[in-house]
């Protein structure tokens, strides 16, 4: 993201004046779209940091876990779900949980499905109730994860099969996600989708 802020920034900047409205809105779009992913980045790097040292604490309220998750894929639908169908099957559960980084981790798995897989692969999330909590999972119908990678994914900066080293991303993401989950005593996995792709999935209790 960083390149292309500076990519653009400087193409805005020698192009002053020479720029038609419409290639100045565009430029000024996928600027801020970049700025944004690099926000991202920077924040889950942050977070990993201050997790890794033991200084996170958790606001704890009873969250509507359905609730919380139909919003944040209402308010990133455009942002990070470009070309990916979603179909949502949410049954309320409620968890003791802070918000905001449920938030996280919902936006995150969110985010790692549509980079891996080709834009209008199919993406469903669910939230159901578990035996030890809730469980929320995201599926998608993409390439899966190989065997022997199902645990060194949720690692830092493990970037997922070989074959999508070329996709950007920073490594970081799944990581925050199991950590999170940890954080609230829960854990988050992977498994093999049925019919193809990959299904993640957290429990929170």
């Amino acid at each position: 993201p960083l390149a292309s802020v500076l990519g653009i920034a400087l193409t805005l900047q020698r192009g002053s004046g020479q720029l038609t409205p419409a290639d100045a809105d565009d430029l000024l779009g996928r600027l801020a779209g970049n700025a944004r992913k690099l926000d991202r980045i920077l924040t889950s790097l942050l977070d990993l940091d201050r997790l890794d040292r033991g200084i996170v604490e958790l606001r704890r309220e009873r969250v509507d876990l359905a609730r919380l998750v139909a919003g944040v894929v209402k308010e990133t639908r455009g942002e990070l779900l470009h070309g990916h169908p979603v179909t949502l099957d949410l049954i309320p559960v409620q968890v003791l949980a802070d918000a905001a980084k449920v938030e996280r981790i919902v936006e995150n798995l969110l985010a790692n499905a549509a980079r891996h897989t080709d834009p209008g692969t199919p993406i469903w999330v669910r939230v159901e109730q578990g035996d030890r909590g809730a469980l929320l999972c995201v599926d998608d119908a993409g390439p899966g994860i190989p065997p022997g990678q199902h645990e060194s994914i949720f690692r830092p900066f493990q970037r997922g099969p070989a074959g999508l080293a070329g996709v950007p991303g920073s490594g970081v993401g799944l990581a925050l996600v199991a950590q999170l989950a940890g954080l609230h005593q829960g854990r988050a996995w992977v498994e093999d989708r049925a019919g193809g792709g990959a299904s993640f999935r957290v429990l929170l209790p």
